[in-house]
């Protein structure tokens, strides 16, 4: 099963992909902020990220940069 991890803020947001990708096969995790989405990335090895732009704690650019800075 892919697994993508979703990093969104807004609720509604997240239910509504949530829903969908789930009933497409997809494994789903979800993080509702970008350092969350960050400490993710790592521990849930996703295939693939969606990242909203707009988060609090740390913005979508700075927490993909900090998941592409760090390889493992």
């Amino acid at each position: 099963m892919v697994k993508i991890l979703y990093v969104e803020d807004n609720e509604d947001n997240v239910y509504m992909l949530k829903r969908r990708l789930t009933r497409k096969g997809f494994g789903v995790v979800i993080a509702g902020d970008g350092l969350a989405g960050v400490a993710m990335a790592h521990s849930e090895t996703p295939d693939l990220i969606l990242m909203d732009l707009s988060l609090p704690k740390m913005d979508g650019w700075a927490a993909t940069r900090a998941i592409k800075a760090d390889p493992a």
